[in-house]
């Protein structure tokens, strides 16, 4: 082949890579984020959790009579049951706050219904205001809030704060919840990564790192398969080459939606947090898309390695370059 043809089609091979990858890029985040200005928010106030609590929120105060009650409700039974246990509240934090805590937790999980994030906002995570909780819960045909875990934080944490206490937000990426002086509570996760502050958000970059793998298989896990399939069949089609072998561009496929499905059938967490799911299918997911990768890399190679060894011109079905394929 000619040095300049070669030359050519390497260079060409150079700017393709960085093309498929931006594409892929830009599938992946309008998949999980439709709307981009959504993203944006989500970032600015994960980087800002104490702003999150907001004790002012107009739509709290519709709350205030049914507060006052709950508070003195938890009051006079911890006065009549003093040393006992309430909720996740333990003898330890038998304290006055912690019992009004316990109240407010069981309070938000009555009054916030559980929903995912693609299901209530159509994005892959979200963290709301309380006004932006209240406003959609206004549009719902029965009038009910509907969030995930980080939507009751941030509604408990406001309501405590609201009722004179100082809480904090806490998130590991796949939970978020609440501490107070008195405790954790709304179901604390494993080691911290954020957590807010008056001063701003302090980062624990070690537990950034090892949350990541649990995190990420916890996504998998629970995310609409569908949208799953769209990153997948992206990061497919890119990878493929015309000339790859047929064999190898069907197993590569297949590879990548058993591993999806594995990868659907357990995460990777503690027992703590959930002793009755297990790890393994996500492990052997990983292992079918690493292969379904490996497989589909290397059929994609040696199609372009045959191309570039194919000689400059084909007369009469005779290769006239030195190789062909």
């Amino acid at each position: 082949m000619p040095v300049g043809r070669r030359a050519g089609t390497l260079s060409r091979w150079y700017f393709r890579v960085p093309a498929k990858l931006l594409v892929f890029l830009l599938v992946t985040f309008a998949t999980l984020f439709p709307n981009p200005a959504q993203l944006w928010r989500h970032v600015n106030r994960l980087v800002n959790l104490d702003r999150m609590i907001e004790p002012d929120a107009p739509g709290l105060s519709q709350w205030d009579t049914e507060l006052a009650e709950l508070r003195t409700a938890a009051i006079e039974a911890r006065e009549a049951s003093r040393g006992s246990m309430c909720g996740n509240i333990s003898r330890a934090t038998d304290s006055e706050g912690g019992w009004i805590q316990a109240a407010v937790q069981q309070f938000v999980y009555g009054k916030v219904q559980y929903a995912w994030d693609w299901e209530t906002w159509a994005c892959a995570d979200y963290i709301p205001t309380v006004e932006e909780m209240f406003e959609r819960g206004r549009r719902s045909p029965e009038g009910q809030i509907r969030e995930d875990c980080d939507g009751r934080a941030v509604m408990a944490a406001s309501i405590m704060k609201r009722l004179g206490y100082e809480p904090r937000l806490v998130t590991d990426l796949r939970h978020v919840w609440v501490e107070t002086p008195e405790g954790k509570w709304m179901g604390p996760g494993r080691q911290t990564t954020l957590v807010s502050t008056p001063t701003g958000v302090e980062v624990d970059f070690w537990g950034t790192l090892s949350n990541v793998p649990v995190s990420l298989s916890y996504g998998i896990a629970v995310f609409p398969f569908w949208r799953e399939m769209i990153i997948a069949a992206a990061a497919y089609l890119l990878m493929l080459h015309r000339r790859m072998n047929r064999m190898a561009a069907v197993m590569g496929g297949v590879l990548i939606v058993q591993g999806l499905l594995f990868m659907r059938l357990g995460f990777m967490a503690p027992q703590s947090v959930a002793s009755e799911v297990s790890a393994w299918p996500s492990w052997l997911g990983m292992v079918h898309v690493a292969a379904a990768l490996g497989v589909l890399l290397r059929a994609s190679y040696l199609a372009r390695r045959r191309l570039l060894l194919r000689a400059p011109g084909i007369e009469g079905g005779e290769v006239l370059g030195r190789r062909s394929f």
